[in-house]
């Protein structure tokens, strides 16, 4: 069964690469495919971090959908005007949703991900303002500043998450670009 499954996760890869490089002109990616990391990533963990295909899955969206819901559970709090714990619940809610792919490539491929160069800026501003949201509300107890800093929290994690997608950032920027652009 997880010969097939190997064998199967393999094919896929491949015709998706293919499929990849035909639509950008021959052009290769330096990401690998997510198939193909979530099963580097199944050979490198040990221990209790051995899960199988399904479990990552069902991990991944447990966590991602518990970050969404922390998310909007805190943006409840921000309506009627409980600001601490709008911040802690709408940045906890960010943590979840950015642990949820933990599930798929592994907690030390996740980090390495993270901090890689084209990911970086964006991940440290995306910290930067989850821990400035929480100071905000707990130690200022400003809620102009705490929204503020959600707000810019939004956009890092927005930014940060285009950077998996091939061209998605150029994209972003040229239809921000175009908004703006009043000529």
């Amino acid at each position: 069964h997880t010969h097939t499954h190997t064998a199967i996760m393999e094919k896929f890869s491949k015709a998706a690469k293919k499929q990849w490089n035909s639509m950008l002109g021959n052009e290769q990616e330096e990401d690998d495919s997510l198939i193909t990391s979530m099963k580097e990533t199944q050979k490198e963990c040990c221990g209790m971090f051995k899960l199988t295909y399904k479990q990552r899955i069902y991990g991944f969206a447990i966590c991602f959908a518990t970050g969404f819901g922390l998310a909007i559970l805190g943006t409840i709090m921000l309506f009627s005007a409980r600001i601490v714990p709008f911040a802690i619940l709408y940045s906890l809610g960010t943590i979840m949703s950015l642990c949820s792919s933990g599930f798929l490539f592994g907690p030390v491929k996740q980090v390495k991900n993270m901090f890689k160069n084209k990911r970086i800026v964006a991940t440290l501003v995306m910290l930067a303002f989850i821990i400035l949201t929480l100071v905000a509300a707990i130690v200022w107890k400003s809620a102009l500043l705490c929204i503020i800093f959600i707000i810019c929290q939004y956009l890092a994690c927005l930014w940060y998450c285009l950077s998996y997608i091939p061209y998605a950032r150029k994209l972003a920027g040229s239809c921000v670009k175009k908004c703006v652009d009043f000529e």
